[in-house]
């Protein structure tokens, strides 16, 4: 057994995903935040428009997710500067667990299945 992702191990891990979605999808990347505790945690652009996204990562089963609090602060940030605010939720399992407990624990520099759909709009 390899050594267990923390919670902030397991955060990078997501923004990382999310960071890569971003340049595949012709967005220029401006800032990259990896404190857990400050939203957004990237500032993005692309055709002119400014991008707040706020990343939550979480272990199998579940999906990130984010809270209504953070939501409505980052919205009300956002309007001040003209932003769209997105959410990124990231799950990751172990691709090596043989149990959904196992799968529920993602080790340092081992194998994954992500789970990404894609930057989704802030709840309303």
């Amino acid at each position: 057994m390899g050594k267990r992702m923390t919670q902030e191990d397991l955060h990078f891990f997501g923004l990382k995903v999310v960071y890569k979605d971003l340049v595949d999808n012709g967005f220029e990347v401006l800032n990259v935040r990896r404190e857990m505790d400050v939203n957004p945690q990237i500032l993005a652009r692309k055709e002119e428009m400014l991008y707040f996204i706020v990343v939550r990562t979480a272990t199998f089963p579940e999906m990130g997710i984010l809270l209504p609090d953070i939501a409505a602060k980052v919205s009300h940030h956002a309007m001040k500067h003209k932003a769209v605010c997105r959410f990124g939720s990231v799950g990751v399992a172990n691709a090596k667990g043989n149990t959904d407990e196992e799968m529920g624990h993602p080790e340092i520099d081992g194998e994954y299945y992500i789970n990404y759909k894609g930057l989704m709009p802030f709840p309303q």
